[in-house]
């Protein structure tokens, strides 16, 4: 059970990375594969609305929050092992890519799907990593500092 839930939780994560990593970052992983793998699809990338619910505080009731545009897909590779991708946006592209190293890093440790898709993984793990610090850089430059002082108060 224990290696069950170990790689269901490594699973969510890479998921994760491959969901929200840079598209530009993914698509160089695709290119740099020595040989991309064949692959057939159970349900071809196409873009679906799904329902963002939330709850106030936390542990409120739920209510909607609003709805959000997700691509979506499924593969099976030649080995049988299936794929899968959920994108927060519309790029046919990106969910298919994320999917097919999904399904690579389902193969077995040690194989060649395996290490180049954890590759890729790292690859966009780091992507990620260097665009949000970009992002935190830019916020902090137009960072303003307010003060109060009271009127025959030192500051």
């Amino acid at each position: 059970m224990t290696s069950q839930s170990s790689l269901l939780s490594d699973r969510s994560r890479w998921m994760s990375v491959l969901a929200t990593a840079p598209a530009a970052a993914l698509s160089d992983s695709w290119q740099a594969l020595l040989a991309q793998p064949d692959f057939t699809w159970i349900r071809p990338p196409q873009f679906e609305t799904i329902m963002l619910r939330a709850r106030a505080d936390g542990s409120g009731m739920a209510f909607n929050l609003g709805e959000m545009t997700v691509t979506r897909c499924s593969l099976a590779l030649g080995n049988e092992m299936a794929g899968f991708a959920c994108i927060g946006r519309r790029d046919k592209r990106h969910a298919a890519i994320a999917a097919v190293f999904d399904a690579m890093m389902l193969c077995p440790k040690g194989t060649a799907w395996h290490e180049q898709a954890r590759e890729a993984v790292l690859a966009a793990e780091e992507a990620t990593r260097r665009l949000s610090a970009a992002k935190a850089a830019k916020a902090r430059a137009t960072e303003v500092t307010f003060s109060m002082s009271i009127a025959g108060q030192p500051k």
